[in-house]
């Protein structure tokens, strides 16, 4: 059976899907969230069933109805510590079209990440074969690449099994709620509350990055800022800023048309009948926008310490 192996981002030049960090040592004992994309002429893996009114956990919540290939697949995954004792599958998660895992690499290894991968999507494809009764490859099921974020210190593993393990519920509201205007008045950061309005699962991403350039950076510096933060927004990673200086405005434009959420700071509060307009209510239809205030009464002048302010819950709210 032909197969079609696994690539990467700068060898296929795709998008969010394949990326892949670089500098990192995959045959090292790590954990990985990993996302492999289904092929769009491929038959779904699943379908979301259940009420996204009811809280993840909770009976008749969102949850996903495998397809026979869904099913094919989630039994593969469990069956993959088996075949080799050096992978832990720690969760995973099987969506309509794509999977989440999340695996532990437990002793240093002879083969690099990518052997473990081929092997895990050229088993579904045989499994899938057997059970159609003519050859599928791989390349059929699935999209050639797949995105990989190690788990680095700065990330937390429990954010991670509730947002792999929320999938169902995140698709659900896209699907039964497809205009994410919801309206928090008191949202608590640190010890302190502020007002939001827009897209909340975004706030409770385990993947956000502040954007702020800052005066002291050379060009080169800023350049290297720039194209960071908008690898990392096509990574779906979640940009944090007021956005107040004109080039951070110009990244969040950028970041933007490349299809990122943001985490809007804003200083002044909500009116009573407040919705954003012209783009950023475009943002918040598509689930990519949430707008947090300080609360400040409307008109009030943008000073050096709103700014400040502004930019350090930027911060905070990352390293929640």
């Amino acid at each position: 059976m032909d197969f079609v192996g696994i690539r990467s981002f700068r060898e296929t030049g795709e998008h969010s899907y394949h990326r892949r960090a670089y500098n990192h040592d995959y045959r090292s004992p790590f954990i990985y969230h990993i996302i492999i994309k289904k092929r769009e002429s491929c038959v779904s893996f699943g379908a979301v069933e259940g009420d996204a009114r009811i809280a993840p956990g909770n009976f008749g919540c969102a949850k996903i109805k495998e397809s026979e290939l869904g099913q094919i697949i989630a039994k593969t995954i469990l069956h993959l510590p088996y075949e080799f004792p050096i992978i832990r599958v720690d969760q995973f998660c099987v969506m309509p079209d794509h999977v989440h895992l999340l695996i532990r690499i437990l002793y240093r290894s002879d083969k690099h990440l990518d052997f473990y991968m081929n092997e895990l999507v050229n088993r579904i494809a045989i499994k899938y074969s057997r059970k159609l009764g003519a050859i599928v490859g791989c390349e059929d099921i699935f999209e050639p690449g797949y995105c990989d974020k190690p788990l680095y210190e700065s990330r937390s593993l429990n954010d991670l099994f509730v947002y792999i393990r929320e999938n169902p519920h995140r698709l659900a509201m896209r699907q039964q709620y497809p205009h994410f205007f919801q309206r928090v008045r008191k949202l608590l950061i640190g010890d302190k509350e502020y007002e939001a309005y827009g897209n909340l699962f975004l706030f409770r991403n385990p993947d956000k990055e502040a954007v702020k350039i800052s005066r002291k950076f050379t060009i080169e510096e800023k350049t290297q800022k720039k194209e960071a933060w908008l690898t990392k927004a096509l990574d779906g990673t979640v940009l944090v800023s007021p956005f107040i200086a004109a080039e951070e405005k110009e990244v969040r434009k950028k970041a933007e048309a490349l299809g990122a959420k943001i985490i809007l700071i804003t200083n002044e509060a909500f009116g009573e009948r407040f919705k954003p307009s012209g783009q950023d209510f475009k943002l918040c239809s598509e689930g990519r926008l949430l707008i947090i205030s300080l609360g400040l009464p409307p008109k009030t002048e943008l000073h050096r310490s709103h700014c400040l302010q502004m930019n350090s819950l930027a911060q905070e709210i990352c390293s929640l």
